[in-house]
Parts: structure tokens; C-alpha cells; sequence
């Protein structure tokens, strides 16, 4: 993991090999309509950053799984 500023990145090839494995849970927090429904990582969860407190109930109950959020960065 690579850190700048607050916030932390991973390289494309190890979100592949999480999803791959299926080693960790993928969250894109964009909002649903449009740009998840237009298209998303597969087997990705929708839970835009807006409505995070609302859905936070799909994240996993296990604490040690990793989550790997992606967003449309900043706009």
C-alpha cells in the first residue's frame, strides 16, 4: 500500500488478485445512479459515501476482512 495524504492505494494488480481470491470486499462508493449502475468492478457493492451510515449494514460482520473502496476520485 502506498500512502498520500490521508489516504491509501493499491495497485490495480492487487485489487485483481483480491477479487480473483475473493480474499476481500470491493465497495464502490459512487452514487448508484448513474455511474454504478453504468458500470462497475465486478462483484463490487454499491455503497455510495453519501448514504454510507444507512448501508453499512452490507459490509462483512467480520472485522478482519478487507474492505477496498473506490470512488470517481475528486470533482
Amino acid at each position: 500500500m502506498k500512502a498520500k495524504g490521508n489516504y491509501a492505494a493499491v495497485s490495480v494488480e492487487y485489487v485483481a488478485k483480491q477479487v480473483e481470491s475473493n480474499e476481500a470486499v470491493i465497495i464502490d462508493s459512487r452514487p448508484k445512479k448513474p455511474k454504478y449502475d453504468k458500470g462497475h468492478i465486478p462483484s463490487a457493492i454499491s455503497i455510495p459515501d453519501s448514504q454510507f451510515e444507512k448501508l453499512q449494514g452490507k459490509l462483512p460482520r467480520d472485522s478482519k476482512t478487507p474492505l477496498i473502496f473506490y470512488c470517481g476520485g475528486f470533482t
